[in-house]
């Protein structure tokens, strides 16, 4: 079996899993990305057979190569991992090339997340912008709620629920769960509704739409996101999806929430995944010690 047929048998396995497009789109891009380095490399097995865990961390090294840096490296290895230990636990290969392959150590940094001071920046700059009701209650939904990107454009009219402050969200894998919402984006969602909302006909259910009409795309929000923060003069990757959704996680956790809720509320099928979202500042660690110090209660 050639390593082009092994993928090809993996994206079906993926879309009969009901797996998301930007799922999709992740394993596609290592696709790729793999194809370009066999390319290059002319020992190089055809099949997918003769592959071995030195073709593969000659990948990573070309990756290095190519200037990609340590977290790049990181995610094609998980693809590729995913990749073999798929199609040697369905048979399709006698052993798992990628067994063997480490990924690289990623460094203990804190992931970039927003904070209260820098929402209310980027809402007040938005008010003074093209749509600035859609745009403020984009942003609001995302802080006030953590919901996914893919989330956000999918939802639709019929998805907001005032009287009962929920949001019905379509997760990964088709996973429908309600999630909470407060007064203020429900209001401004309700604002966006009746004064900037119109749709190019009939037929368009989802809430935030761009200038012609039509459903807003992965890259219209992004770009939003992106003008926005270049105009209050913050770095680009500190106003994105998922800056929010650690925000949003981090000041649940702060005013009360518990970690089993978030968990429920973000859509994780685990407390590991939930424990990514969360990086604790400084202050909260030093807060949380001064209550629980066991020095200070001898």
């Amino acid at each position: 079996m050639t390593l082009e047929e092994l993928w090809e048998h993996f994206y079906y396995h993926l879309r009969v899993k009901r797996r998301a497009a930007t799922t999709l789109r992740y394993y596609q891009v290592t696709h790729r990305t793999l194809n370009r380095f066999a390319a290059a490399t002319p020992d190089f097995p055809a099949s997918a057979d003769g592959l071995t865990v030195s073709h593969l961390r000659a990948f990573m090294v070309w990756l290095e190569g190519e200037g990609l840096k340590v977290g790049g490296v990181h995610a094609h290895v998980r693809a590729i991992k995913a990749l073999f230990t798929w199609a040697h636990q369905e048979e399709l290969l006698p052993r798992n090339p990628a067994a063997r392959l480490q990924r690289p150590t990623l460094p203990g940094q804190r992931l970039p997340m927003v904070d209260a001071p820098l929402v209310g920046k980027l809402i007040q700059q938005a008010r003074a912008e093209e749509y600035p009701l859609r745009d403020a209650a984009i942003l609001l939904t995302f802080f006030d709620t953590g919901v996914r990107l893919a989330e956000l454009i999918t939802l639709r009219v019929e998805d907001v629920h005032p009287e009962r402050g929920l949001l019905r969200v379509m997760g990964k894998g088709g996973k429908e769960r309600a999630v909470p919402v407060g007064t203020r984006a429900l209001t401004a969602i309700s604002q966006y509704q009746r004064r900037e909302r119109r749709p190019r006909h009939a037929g368009v259910k989802e809430l935030f739409l761009n200038r012609l009409g039509e459903p807003m795309t992965r890259s219209c929000v992004g770009i939003r996101l992106n003008l926005l923060a270049g105009r209050v003069g913050v770095e680009r990757a500190l106003a994105t999806p998922h800056t929010f959704r650690r925000g949003f996680a981090v000041e649940f956790l702060r005013n009360g929430g518990d970690v089993f809720t978030l968990q429920q509320i973000l859509g994780h099928s685990s407390l590991e995944m939930t424990r990514r979202y969360v990086n604790f500042l400084d202050e909260d660690l030093k807060a949380a010690h001064l209550r629980f110090s066991p020095g200070d209660r001898l």
